[in-house]
């Protein structure tokens, strides 16, 4: 896992966030978490798109807002690789780009008293890297709370609209990148590194797949002729 995950220590409680052990399962407590997800949820100004509409998007101002007024309820995840994460990222965000290192953040964050109440997901553009993880962390909450569906641990995830590309190139946000640099997936003197980082990500997912197809097909019978 990156060592950039050590730094979550600073999050604190949200009040939407409960403790599972804690958890009623009345009728009455599912209604009132439903109640408090969709008043949270609306709070923030949406941005609508066609693509991952299944996702909420927020724009760049409103997570300049978040950062202004809300930082130590606030974790954003980072899907670009280490070497994009290293020539500029916002200066809150922590780098996550395996599905291996999201599942032990979940994990991480699941077993602590400090919770983020709000999670911001992006890549360079949000097109893939990051919907992609945003979808991940949902469905291991979901998996997570399968007992006392439809509650969710995390309920409030976002999608950064536009990515990391879109929010450096607004002036009032520059001051949140550290550098403050882009380096784009593509640039030239990265492609050894960007080789290196999908056959990784490929065997990585190779072997969470296999493991998915050993638990799910169950003891192996030799038949002997």
């Amino acid at each position: 896992m990156s060592h950039h995950l050590e730094s979550l220590s600073p999050l604190f409680v949200s009040p939407l966030i409960r403790s599972n052990s804690n958890m009623l399962t009345t009728n009455s407590s599912v209604v009132k978490n439903l109640q408090a997800l969709f008043d949270q949820q609306s709070s923030l100004p949406l941005v609508q798109r066609s693509s991952h509409r299944d996702l909420k998007r927020i724009s760049s101002l409103t997570l300049v807002s978040l950062l202004n007024k809300q930082k130590n309820y606030l974790l954003i995840i980072d899907a670009r690789y280490p070497f994009e994460y290293s020539g500029g990222h916002i200066s809150a965000a922590i780098n996550v780009y395996t599905e291996n290192d999201l599942r032990l953040l979940f994990t991480k964050l699941i077993s602590s008293t400090c919770r983020p109440s709000i999670i911001v997901f992006h890549c360079e553009f949000s097109s893939e890297r990051g919907p992609r993880l945003c979808r991940l962390f949902r469905s291991l909450d979901r998996q997570y709370n399968i007992a006392s569906y439809p509650y969710l641990s995390f309920p409030s995830i976002y999608l950064l609209d536009g990515g990391y590309a879109e929010f450096f190139q607004h002036s009032f946000c520059k001051e949140y990148c550290v550098p403050q640099s882009y380096i784009s997936m593509f640039e030239q003197q990265y492609t050894q590194e960007l080789k290196i980082y999908r056959h990784a990500k490929k065997l990585a997912h190779g072997r969470i797949i296999t493991k998915k197809l050993i638990e799910n097909s169950g003891p192996i019978h030799l038949c002997l002729s």
